[in-house]
């Protein structure tokens, strides 16, 4: 299946860390916000075997981050749990935090409990990470969230996939658009324009720009790759990147989506796994 959907302005830019001097760069450079993670209560068993990153930040680290990086917008993921998420809503707004990210939400209801607890204080991020959400998806059209993002490692853990990219060509990620049309929504993540793995950068940011990605987040490999490079002009190049794809024609998006979807599909049967 391919869509081509309205290039929107460059994404807004997260980056994880509770490191004052890294995000303090960041945020002087041209990233938008810094993540403080506080999801971390079963993670390690529902991600066990899956090549994912697990934080344990803290309460203190978004006060500390809000008083030394004073334009930064933090953004704190909390957990999703009953009784626990509405306690961390009112410590993460109480601390700073101007952003507020729901994981592992299974059904609107979830959702609007998130946005009760939240009350317009600060902005609002759902992931759509679990395929109980993504089956109620067009659930969410009504609902005063602000960005909603495609968590592809949990979305393809809650399938019993092994395959990060599945979501890319059978459709869903196509369909996470459709169904919720002019709102914003982000995937995949920015490192620098020649970096990536196991997928070359550009051609995941070509696929992003295709969707018209609101929003995304410095990808883990980010802290290993800009090593020796100036992150302002790393940052200067990938909005040049992007600026380069807002200006192709239909049959260039085309040619483009095909390619990426062939790398996709490479690099699955590179390491043993099935593509169909």
């Amino acid at each position: 299946m391919f869509l081509e959907f309205p290039l929107k302005k460059f994404p807004e830019l997260f980056l994880f860390t509770s490191d004052d001097a890294i995000a303090s760069q960041a945020i002087s450079a041209g990233v938008d916000g810094i993540v403080i993670d506080w999801e971390h209560v079963g993670k390690s068993d529902r991600q066990l075997n899956y090549d994912t990153e697990i934080n344990a930040d803290t309460v203190e680290d978004v006060a500390r981050l809000h008083a030394t990086v004073p334009t930064a917008n933090i953004l704190v993921r909390i957990e999703a749990a009953p009784g626990i998420m509405e306690d961390q809503v009112e410590a993460a707004i109480g601390a700073g935090a101007a952003t507020l990210m729901l994981p592992m939400a299974r059904s609107a209801r979830d959702v609007e409990v998130f946005l009760n607890a939240v009350n317009g204080r600060a902005k609002s991020v759902i992931q759509i990470e679990t395929q109980d959400l993504f089956e109620r998806c067009g659930d969410l059209k009504d609902l005063e969230w602000d960005y909603a993002y495609i968590g592809l490692n949990d979305l393809a853990i809650s399938r019993g996939r092994e395959w990060l990219f599945e979501a890319f060509v059978d459709g869903t990620v196509d369909d996470i658009f459709e169904t919720l049309p002019e709102r914003k929504i982000g995937l995949g993540g920015l490192t620098v324009v020649s970096g990536g793995a196991p997928l070359p950068f550009p051609k995941l940011f070509s696929e992003m720009a295709r969707l018209g990605c609101a929003m995304t987040f410095m990808r883990r490999s980010f802290h290993r790759e800009i090593v020796g490079r100036d992150l302002k002009s790393e940052l200067d190049a990938a909005r040049s990147l992007w600026h380069a794809f807002d200006q192709r024609g239909p049959e260039a998006v085309a040619h483009d989506h095909r390619l990426f979807i062939e790398a996709v599909e490479g690099h699955a049967v590179s390491i043993g796994l099935k593509t169909a």
